[in-house]
């Protein structure tokens, strides 16, 4: 595939998800791990910092931030968080950074301190149930500047190819232990999943609200097989009633969203599906609930190793057949039962 036509997958990608030799330089502040990759530990860093500048003024903090932390993990910080933003931009988000890691510091201190074993085990965990995988890249626990919790980022490449695990340790420093394997199960399927789904694809099939909505689907179906005794609510780490509330909606939320698919609708149309959003006509992250009652559905016919293989347009024609019966009256809600 030529990198032009790479790059234009990456920025559909991104438009969806709203979700570099490829390695990164040896860093002191990493741990060996399984197969060709490491966990680069940014929070010992952080932490670092912390200690030498808490309580001084923000103009100083913010200049020994970029010295400290950022300057050791460019890579990171520029293709993760800061992803294109102008200077005031990304000032911004610094400052507001600098004025809010006071009060997550502790949770970071206690995060900090097993966040690298669990993530091991959690590969551990994920190969035991996909063991064809293969983790290539270093993995980065770092901070997110309080913008998610774990993504997967184009950081060890040039091509703008999603081929990273960055875990924001400052949000998922308020995790459980669960939640937190839950998010890396989660992000590792996406991996596995794009190892296949980005082989010979045009940028033209990502733009459409089938994608985003199988592709975190399947993830949360991944992350199930992989943690099968857990409550539903865990893998689309909702609440109990949340769930409740929108299985009773399901049937109306497939409508909706088959209402934009017809429509052609735009990223920004659908992306409020996989947010918290304000929006009362869209359940709150409702297409998780959504693509992960249709991945099942497919699942009933298909392996999950066979399901990561399909292309674009096999997913587009599932997604679209499951959207339409559970649309009508007869639906039976998949997720109930756990």
């Amino acid at each position: 595939m030529s990198i032009l036509r790479k790059v234009a997958i990456a920025i559909a990608l991104f438009s969806l998800f709203g979700v570099s030799s490829l390695y990164a330089s040896p860093v002191p502040d990493a741990i060996s791990g399984l197969d060709e990759h490491r966990v680069v530990n940014v929070l010992d860093d952080v932490l670092v910092f912390w200690d030498q500048y808490k309580g001084m003024s923000l103009r100083r903090q913010r200049r020994a931030w970029i010295r400290v932390v950022e300057s050791k993990h460019r890579d990171y910080f520029e293709k993760a968080v800061y992803r294109g933003a102008d200077d005031s931009q990304r000032r911004a988000i610094l400052d507001q950074f600098l004025l809010r890691i006071a009060w997550q510091i502790t949770a970071i201190r206690d995060f900090n301190q097993t966040a690298p074993e669990l993530v091991e085990r959690g590969l551990l965990d994920f190969k035991s149930r996909f063991p064809e995988y293969s983790q290539e890249r270093d993995i980065y626990i770092a901070p997110s500047m309080f913008m998610f919790d774990g993504s997967v980022r184009p950081v060890q490449n040039e091509e703008g190819i999603p081929d990273t695990l960055c875990l924001g340790g400052d949000v998922l420093a308020d995790y459980s232990a669960e939640q937190f394997q839950m998010v890396i199960a989660h992000e590792l399927f996406h991996l596995y999943h794009f190892g296949f789904l980005m082989r010979d694809t045009s940028p033209a099939e990502f733009r459409t609200g089938h994608m985003p909505l199988i592709i975190e689907g399947m993830a949360v179906a991944g992350t199930e097989m992989i943690y099968p005794y857990l409550r539903t609510s865990a893998y689309l780490h909702f609440s109990d009633d949340q769930l409740a509330a929108q299985e009773v909606e399901l049937m109306f939320s497939s409508r909706r969203f088959l209402t934009l698919l017809a429509d052609g609708s735009a990223p920004e149309r659908y992306e409020s599906w996989f947010t918290n959003t304000a929006d009362p006509t869209v359940p709150q992250r409702g297409g998780y609930l959504l693509g992960y009652e249709v991945a099942k559905r497919v699942l009933a016919t298909y392996t999950m190793e066979q399901m990561v293989r399909l292309t674009p347009a096999q997913l587009r024609e599932h997604v679209e057949e499951q959207l339409l019966e559970m649309s009508s009256d007869q639906i039976i809600v998949l997720a109930s039962g756990n």
